[in-house]
């Protein structure tokens, strides 16, 4: 669930992001558009134009203008950085092929011992168990339209904090922890975890 904002001619409306791919969702709110309507879809720093297709049982289908990134939608910010990683690999590969120098892939990360790897994968279980319990409360305060609709930014930072956890306990049970975090797609949060030590 992702709290967000729907725009369309007067209408200022919250919602819920309950699917959301590439090219489409669905939302969930106490005032839609109709159908055939042109809206505005906004969550914090992003925003999004589209046309609602369906309506039933305060929920709607609707259809973006142009493709969206994903991650981007989850952290709340526009990635500069969207797209172009998965690019630069393969720029890499091509350029290899072309030299003749032939593509070196990144050197498997050394295994953890068996101690490190049994509380690394219990930290990530709390982790995700303390997102479940962030997800949890930012419904129930979701369910309450006055609230939701006073405090909607408090309400997403509830799902950035969420996103926060899940990554962060993907990193601590991946095999590659360098790889899993620059397959962050929350910029900031990959920024920091990347950022050089301050020199003492």
């Amino acid at each position: 669930m992702l709290s967000a904002s729907i725009e369309a001619g007067p209408l200022t409306a919250p919602v819920r992001i309950r699917n959301l791919s590439e090219t489409g969702a669905a939302l969930e709110g106490a005032a839609l558009p109709h159908v055939g309507a042109s809206f505005t879809l906004r969550r914090l720093d992003i925003s999004i134009g589209g046309t609602v297709m369906w309506i039933a049982g305060g929920r709607c289908g609707v259809q973006f203008d142009g493709r969206t990134c994903v991650p981007d939608w989850i952290s709340g910010t526009r990635s500069s950085l969207s797209g172009t990683r998965d690019q630069t690999h393969v720029d890499t590969i091509q350029a290899a092929i072309r030299t003749g120098s032939g593509f070196v892939p990144t050197s498997a990360a050394p295994q953890p011992t068996p101690l490190q790897a049994d509380l690394d994968s219990r930290l990530s279980q709390e982790l995700a168990f303390v997102r479940r319990l962030l997800e949890q409360l930012g419904e129930e305060l979701s369910d309450e339209p006055a609230v939701l609709a006073r405090h909607m930014r408090a309400l997403q930072s509830f799902d950035l904090a969420g996103q926060i956890l899940g990554h962060i306990a993907n990193i601590l049970v991946a095999d590659d922890r360098a790889t899993a975090v620059n397959a962050i797609g929350m910029e900031d949060l990959r920024g920091r975890l990347l950022r050089k030590p301050v020199a003492q």
